[in-house]
């Protein structure tokens, strides 16, 4: 991000007026993958300083006072050794944690939804025979969120999504975020993955039932979750309605406030409408004139 400082000035008539200006850019995210985009850069001050001008015309830039550059290193997202199931998830039977001690859970965890073993699912040993399958070409291990896109590129066949636990303040229920939903929609498999955490490391793990997972958000029996908002539905007719709506804008997720902060209170009492009134909601029904009351 950029953060500039410059001095401007105009004469009017035989006298000269000074005024300060200040202007910040929006953060972007470099990498290995990604240079700093200085055109773009250059064109959002262009328009800042654009619409400084717009509110005193013939103002011109005299000097630069401040020109700083604000770096903020960052840890991408990435999976890497084995990571316990939280308490609250384990109980919902809805995932599979391979326990690999390598930088490998991206593959494991693909793998074992592409191969499930039906005995002890969690072992590396089962899906070692099929390690060779999948195209890593280019791809760095640990495996990056960024770099998911990459992978199905390489892996036509194979569409991904990824969710991460979500720390909130309701701890009655466990909140997910969104951290990659696949464009490759009609691609023939799809993994689901939960990305888990700790202060160490990350590890993907495949979420086998995603209803289960975030099941306890309804009372219905059976959950049918859309992928791009996480809000869950009651039937798979009504999933399927609202999936093409909800398909038209970017990954989102609905917070909900704790059962705590969720109450709206009114103390301005100076503010009321100082005269009685009445006021009626429902349109259908029938008002008796008050001159006709007995």
């Amino acid at each position: 991000m950029i953060c500039a400082s410059a001095k401007f000035i105009r004469h009017v008539g035989e006298d000269v007026q000074h005024i300060d200006g200040h202007f910040t850019s929006h953060p972007q995210h470099v990498s290995s993958g990604r240079d700093y985009d200085i055109d773009q850069l250059r064109s959002k001050l262009d328009v800042a300083v654009d619409n400084f001008n717009a509110r005193g015309s013939g103002f011109n830039i005299d000097i630069v006072t401040d020109f700083t550059v604000v770096l903020t290193l960052f840890r991408p997202l990435s999976g890497s050794s084995y990571i316990p199931t939280p308490p609250s998830i384990v109980k919902k039977h809805a995932v599979v944690n391979v326990q690999n001690r390598d930088l490998y859970c991206f593959r494991w965890s693909i793998l074992s939804c592409l191969y499930p073993a039906k005995h002890h699912p969690y072992r590396v040993s089962n899906y070692t025979k099929y390690e060779n399958i999948l195209n890593f070409e280019g791809i760095n291990f640990s495996v990056q969120v960024k770099d998911i896109s990459k992978f199905e590129k390489q892996n036509p066949d194979i569409s991904v999504n990824v969710i991460s636990l979500d720390p909130d303040k309701n701890k009655d229920k466990t909140a997910f975020c969104i951290e990659y939903l696949s464009p490759e929609r009609q691609h023939p498999h799809h993994v689901n993955l939960l990305l888990l955490s700790d202060t160490n490391t990350a590890h993907y793990v495949w979420i086998k039932h995603f209803s289960r997972l975030l099941g306890d958000r309804t009372d219905h029996n059976t959950a049918y979750v859309c992928n791009s908002c996480l809000n869950v539905f009651s039937s798979q007719r009504i999933l399927n309605e609202h999936t093409p709506y909800c398909l038209q804008h970017p990954a989102q997720q609905t917070s909900y406030p704790s059962p705590h902060d969720c109450k709206l209170t009114f103390k301005d009492q100076d503010k009321q409408h100082p005269l009685k009134f009445y006021l009626v909601s429902d349109f259908e029904s029938f008002l008796v004139p008050a001159t006709s009351r007995e």
